[in-house]
């Protein structure tokens, strides 16, 4: 007895030693971790697992496990095993997980019944059938197929002992198992088939899924995809920090054509042999501070940006940072704004909305546009819940502009318009206004992880929309990228 107290003891004063022996480059890199924003943290592990570094639930805490992972992503991709990530690598990251991400083209989809979210990789084509449970999704190729199901009056303690003598009965290789008071998980195998089941307890009944890949009829990398599913209903089930899926769909970004050109306060003359390509979009101050927001796209692969406000000359805008997935970037300039956009989180189906925009200048009016529409939908293509559809009319150039309500709050950036060709060729119709937004709370958590402040003093006076003309312009500029 008196041996085991003295294992045990000696083996408790070895946690704080070994905890004190953690490398320099664990700690920098945990310091690092903590300073992002939670949001952030999260979605840097959804990449991670997609790319296939990661193979737990995404979470807010650093780890061991998780400095082992980056790591290993650093090595493979030939930059130093620092375990901190650097926006080049993580736009390096960005790369490796987008072929995989557009394939499983992921969604949110809610429960019939329970008013709960997972996702779902939608992309794969999959057919979804209603059940009295909730729903089945199944693939045509027999790669994937997925149930989201509800079961009233089963609690999962009862449940779990069941499904695992079932499934062994069933002569499925266990490949994992965990049972815990509110929920359960079993990973198994048979014949070619991998499956993954989990449940958790929700009101009187047991809520969740179960996934089936099959790698021998095409590579879709389930153990990366289940890793997703069960981290964004397990985020559900705990009320844990959670980000919408990084969708990749069809819209065609509005990036518009050579515009005017910029000043020479803003970018030295091209020498004559040079190629000179311009591109433009808009964007809109978030800080009295000259801080602008404008899409991805329209900032990407620049050598000099210039900012226009107003009639001032032009300014360069130095670009802190961007997200590629979501298509929004920061700049800062040195631009004291006239107007601050104030961001409004959660805008209504139907509400009128303007957007101000520089579409099309070689073309249009050099001093800006002004449109007017509603919002009619509160979800992009394939229910992207990032986006908005609205019926104000943008063009190319509109991208990275303001979608602002009636009192002049910021409720979204503009970011594309639909393929109208693409939907004549598919359906025989063309599209009427199809545009869609990013919404102002995609906007807030990206500002959020890049440390800009924001305002979100809405303003409840409806303007005129002559005034709202006046007040969506001061707040916008032109950029122009080459």
């Amino acid at each position: 007895m008196r041996l085991v107290l003295a294992l045990i003891i000696s083996l408790l004063a070895a946690f704080p030693a070994a905890a004190q022996k953690r490398s320099p480059e664990y700690q920098a890199a945990a310091q690092a971790w903590s300073a992002l924003d939670r949001f952030e943290r999260v979605r840097l592990q959804v990449l991670l697992a997609a790319s296939g570094h990661w193979n737990s639930v995404p979470n807010q805490d650093f780890s061991q496990r998780l400095f082992e992972a980056i790591t290993r992503f650093q090595r493979e991709n030939g930059f130093e095993p620092t375990g901190s990530l650097p926006q080049p690598q993580v736009n390096h990251l960005h790369d490796l997980a987008r072929p995989v991400l557009a394939m499983w083209g992921l969604k949110e989809i809610r429960h019939p019944a329970r008013n709960v979210t997972i996702w779902a990789p939608l992309g794969l084509d999959l057919t979804s059938n209603r059940t009295p449970e909730g729903l089945e999704f199944r693939d045509p190729r027999r790669r994937v197929s997925l149930d989201y199901k509800y079961f009233a009056g089963v609690n999962v303690q009862a449940a779990y002992p069941v499904l695992l003598a079932t499934v062994q009965r069933q002569g499925a290789v266990i490949q994992y198992k965990v049972q815990r008071r509110d929920f359960f998980v079993i990973m198994s195998y048979k014949e070619g088939v991998s499956t993954y089941t989990r449940y958790h307890n929700d009101g009187n009944g047991a809520l969740g899924f179960s996934f089936s890949w099959n790698g021998e009829n095409g590579q879709v990398y389930g153990e990366r995809l289940v890793t997703l599913i069960s981290a964004s209903l397990y985020a559900e089930a705990t009320g844990g920090p959670w980000v919408t899926p990084p969708a990749y769909s069809q819209e065609v970004a509005a990036t518009p054509p050579a515009t005017r050109p910029v000043s020479p306060a803003a970018s030295p003359a091209p020498k004559p042999d040079e190629d000179e390509k311009l591109s433009s979009g808009t964007g809109y101050f978030v800080t009295s501070s000259g801080h602008v927001v404008t899409n991805h796209h329209v900032v990407k692969g620049c050598s000099t940006i210039a900012v226009f406000s107003g009639d001032q000359p032009a300014v360069e805008g130095r670009l802190l940072g961007s997200d590629e997935t979501n298509d929004l970037a920061v700049l800062k300039t040195e631009i004291r704004p006239q107007k601050v956009a104030s961001l409004r989180i959660g805008a209504r189906l139907g509400e009128p909305v303007a957007v101000f925009g520089y579409p099309l200048s070689q073309v249009l009016a050099s001093s800006g546009n002004f449109t007017l529409g509603n919002i009619t939908a509160l979800a992009g293509l394939r229910d992207d819940a990032r986006h908005l559809q609205i019926s104000a009319p943008v063009q190319a150039g509109n991208s990275g502009g303001p979608l602002v309500d009636a009192n002049g709050n910021l409720v979204g950036t503009v970011i594309s318009k639909l393929n109208a060709m693409k939907v004549v060729q598919a359906t025989g119709d063309m599209p009427q206004n199809v545009n869609f937004a990013i919404k102002s709370s995609v906007v807030a958590s990206f500002l959020e992880s890049r440390g800009v402040s924001y305002e979100t003093n809405s303003s409840s006076t409806t303007l005129a929309p002559a005034d709202l003309a006046d007040h969506a312009k001061a707040m916008s500029v032109m950029i122009l990228c080459r």
